[in-house]
């Protein structure tokens, strides 16, 4: 199973080392994002993160989290846990995100969001205008933290830049359906290992909505990862980060009922 470069989780662990010795004539828009998409991943990984939400105030509220994924080969699976401060504790978000077939066919993923105060799990849409909502107040949405499947978009190929001294191809990707809050987005694909850095979000006005930026890379198991991710809204001036730590891969102790239902209501993800 390989998800999308563009879900959260394959974000905060990207894929392993993967370099390329075609020029960038040789390769369309298309290809870039197929290879990105292509990229080794670890079979489980397990991490615990840091996420600020910043108002545009100026306020800052620090939440904590634990995630858990495993890739099953046709599905993989992904929990997300709050474990601190004590308001949110116990919410739990889990995601079943399925593999897209060579016709370019993919189930929709399933998702559910429990809300420990309400004591209530509901199924979160994976597409339509529920997606396109705040996660836990960020300024990720709920489609952010779901597979892009490559062939619901046009690809093109923009040109080359350099995002944070790295060299990146820069890939336009253009909503088929056109009916997306952010219907086009700009890739920033790193030309060595194919890796996202950055992306530009453009709203239905085509106007630049929000920026997400990939950054403090580190390889772990001969994975590159970035460790920090941050998306800023430029038109509210808010922005959210999420720091990863604690990162595992390809860990056999990851227990298949961790990604139930039931073990969130539970609160059995520590």
């Amino acid at each position: 199973m390989k998800k999308s470069i563009f879900t959260l989780s394959s974000l905060l662990i990207a894929g392993a080392l993967f370099s390329q010795t075609l020029s960038a004539q040789s390769l369309t828009g298309y290809d870039i994002i197929k290879k990105a998409n292509e990229v080794p991943e670890a079979k489980t990984a397990s991490s615990t993160a840091t996420l600020t939400i910043h108002s545009k105030k100026g306020n800052d509220r620090i939440r904590e989290v634990i995630m858990k994924s495993k890739d099953y080969g046709d599905v993989s699976k992904e929990v997300i846990v709050f474990t601190t401060p004590k308001d949110v504790s116990g919410t739990g978000y889990l995601m079943f995100e399925y593999e897209e077939d060579s016709n370019g066919n993919k189930k929709d993923s399933d998702n559910w969001l429990y809300m420990p105060a309400m004591k209530k799990t509901r199924r979160i849409a994976s597409s339509g205008s529920e997606s396109e909502g705040s996660f836990m107040g960020t300024d990720f949405t709920y489609q952010d933290m779901n597979d892009r499947a490559i062939s619901k978009y046009d690809y093109k190929l923009l040109g080359e830049e350099s995002v944070d001294g790295t060299e990146c191809y820069k890939v336009e990707c253009i909503s088929k359906a056109h009916t997306e809050k952010d219907p086009r987005y700009i890739s920033y694909i790193g030309k060595a290992d194919f890796i996202l850095r950055k992306c530009e979000f453009y709203d239905r006005q085509d106007t630049l909505h929000r920026i997400l930026t990939c950054s403090d890379f580190t390889t772990i198991k001969g994975y590159t990862t970035a460790t920090k991710m941050k998306m800023e809204n430029v038109q509210t001036g808010t922005w959210s980060t999420i720091e990863s730590k604690n990162i595992v891969y390809d860990a056999n102790d990851i227990d298949d009922s961790l990604f139930t239902v039931a073990a969130l209501e539970k609160g059995r993800i520590r």
